[in-house]
């Protein structure tokens, strides 16, 4: 074969390779774009109230690109609220499982409005493994343009990030106190010299809202949220807490935890700033109990626990 026929083949076989290669990220991409569609209107079959505007497709040749414009997301009863004015998902051909999220103009309150925050950018990873468990990390991005709106008192974070697994495989198993987890949460928060990082998972049916039907059906059904460690450090001192709550009858916290304080004096003044007065220390020990509408710690009631359904 001659030098120029050897051209034309080649020059032909890489023609072939990029019609080839441009037909595959446009079947990829608008297939993923209906997904997202799809993902959408699921979620508000699943009960939960969603709007949104236009989803955008770019990013050819080397990355997938979704926008979101305007995505808010809700329960129909009060417990969840999410709202960003533009979500974008990033992602590659050979990454189908992982995206790279960025959210900006965020706005979140949970529990009518318990915790309640603003965010001008987020940033997530989501990410499914071969054993078909998703992994979701949220990060703060550094947390200079974050409004925390409630609770009161609270102090300006520098730092946060919230890791969320969810298992999509066999529920079957033990693995918390009653059965599986369905969630894994950790979160971080750091606000000047002080950290706070918490591991956990919760158990029982998924909780579409903060209604009396669906709180029931995660109470009787095993629902349990386990904190397997919580750190506190502020200043010198270390708090470390770790237990189980559910709800009882009345939708009220119910469970135990128990509490290792280092420096007992300081932790009291730590919790007299936000309105928590926990006395002495207990004689032998810090056991925390939720029970009966009250926070006990030792044989000192220091808070009302309000029920979970009114928040």
């Amino acid at each position: 074969m001659s030098g120029v026929f050897k051209l034309r083949a080649i020059i032909t076989t890489l023609v072939l390779l990029a019609l080839g290669y441009t037909a595959l990220w446009y079947t990829v991409g608008f297939r993923t774009q209906k997904a997202a569609a799809a993902t959408l209107s699921g979620w508000f079959d699943q009960g939960l109230a969603v709007e949104h505007g236009r989803i955008t497709l770019s990013g050819f040749p080397y990355r997938l690109i979704l926008e979101i414009d305007g995505l808010a997301v809700s329960t129909r009863r009060p417990g969840l609220d999410i709202k960003a004015d533009n979500l974008i998902l990033v992602s590659h051909l050979w990454t189908p499982d992982h995206w790279i999220i960025q959210a900006s103009e965020v706005s979140a309150a949970l529990g009518r409005g318990t915790i309640a925050f603003t965010e001008d950018f987020l940033q997530a990873s989501y990410r499914v493994h071969a054993s078909d468990k998703l992994v979701i990390k949220i990060d703060s991005d550094g947390a200079e343009d974050m409004t925390l709106l409630s609770p009161d008192g609270m102090p300006q974070l520098d730092a946060w990030s919230l890791l969320i697994g969810k298992d999509g495989g066999d529920q079957a198993g033990a693995g918390g106190l009653y059965e599986k987890r369905t969630l894994e949460l950790r979160f971080f928060a750091q606000a000047g010299e002080d950290t706070l990082e918490i591991a956990g998972g919760i158990s029982g049916p998924g909780i579409r809202d903060g209604s009396v039907e669906q709180l029931s059906n995660w109470r009787d059904n095993g629902g349990l949220v386990e904190l397997d460690d919580l750190k506190w450090t502020n200043g010198g001192n270390m708090v470390t807490l770790n237990g189980d709550v559910t709800l009882d009858e009345n939708f009220k916290p119910l469970g135990s935890a128990a509490l290792t304080v280092a420096d007992w004096n300081e932790f009291r003044k730590s919790m007299a700033g936000i309105g928590v007065s926990v006395g002495n220390a207990p004689a032998g020990g810090a056991a925390l109990m939720l029970q009966n509408g009250s926070a006990i710690l030792g044989d000192r009631k220091i808070l009302s626990l309000p029920r979970i359904d009114k928040w």
